[in-house]
């Protein structure tokens, strides 16, 4: 459930686009809608610290500055307006710091172009990056049930795990390669095959984002029923991610190879039926 705050989608590290977001965000009251945008503009700096960065020296610095940002936030600063509007939200939500610690963590392993051996190795890189956002705009909704932290995690590990299948073709031209060592194994590929596709590798890669996919909707149905009764109404807004974010890994599940050479979206006008229908299933009494 994390959402960074750039206009145009995400090319790597965190993934997420905040336009696919925006009409979640619109059903809060205007200061949780302020909250959840502090945090959300926070994780989007964070990501493009390393994401925009020329360099690695140049990236670990800008890190540096973000992670002194959280200080100020955390210390009431009102040294500048970015770590004011962030402190205001920590402390109208009394947001704990250890999420965003896990992001910073997060972000530092897309710096170091990590790989990832198992799904066990990339759930952790998902919980740093999207599951600690998740936790964070639980509080901010305002869930009183301690449960809506499951919801949480494994609602962030399938947004996550979405946006990677989704930025495959991207994330390449970045030099990095989110698909596990095992999955890319188990369908006789290699980073070198990605980087040169043929046929072949077009029709290995067809399936293994179809496992990936099929992974990727078991954790939204965990989510889903991870979901307290009691919090569906404060959780409407990442019920509207949810369902935005499975109509993208249909699209993406449908593209297979394809998201080598394009990107995938829900366009304005799709999310917003999306947020409508979930509203008019609500008030019918049906949920999600």
């Amino acid at each position: 459930m994390s959402a960074l705050a750039r206009p145009a989608p995400a090319a790597a590290g965190v993934h997420h686009p905040v336009s696919h977001f925006r009409v979640a965000f619109r059903v809060l009251p205007p200061e949780r809608r302020e909250g959840i945008l502090a945090v959300y503009a926070f994780c989007r700096r964070a990501d493009d610290a390393v994401d925009e960065a020329p360099g690695p020296d140049e990236a670990r610095a800008a890190l540096a500055r973000v992670r002194a940002e959280l200080d100020r936030a955390f210390a009431g600063a009102e040294g500048d307006a970015e770590a004011a509007r962030l402190s205001r939200a920590v402390a109208a939500f009394r947001l704990p710091r250890k999420p965003f610690e896990d992001l910073l963590e997060g972000v530092t392993w897309d710096l170091e172009n990590r790989r990832y051996a198992s799904a066990g190795e990339l759930r952790a890189y998902c919980y740093r990056v999207a599951s600690s956002v998740g936790l964070l705009s639980v509080r901010v909704f305002g869930c009183e049930d301690s449960r809506v932290d499951a919801y949480a995690e494994e609602l962030g590990i399938a947004l996550q795990w979405t946006n990677i299948l989704r930025d495959v073709g991207e994330d390449l031209a970045r030099g990095r390669v989110y698909l596990t060592a095992d999955a890319l194994l188990r369908h006789r590929l290699t980073e070198e095959d990605l980087a040169k596709p043929d046929r072949e590798v077009r029709l290995r890669l067809d399936g293994l984002i179809r496992e990936e996919a099929a992974f990727a909707r078991g954790r939204f149905e965990e989510a889903e029923s991870l979901l307290p009764a009691s919090e569906r109404g404060r959780l409407l807004p990442g019920r509207i991610m949810a369902a935005v974010y499975r109509v993208l890994l249909e699209k993406v599940e449908r593209a297979g190879s394809g998201v080598l050479d394009r990107k995938l979206r829900v366009g304005t006008a799709r999310r917003g039926l999306i947020a409508l229908g979930v509203l008019a299933r609500d008030r019918l009494g049906r949920g999600t």
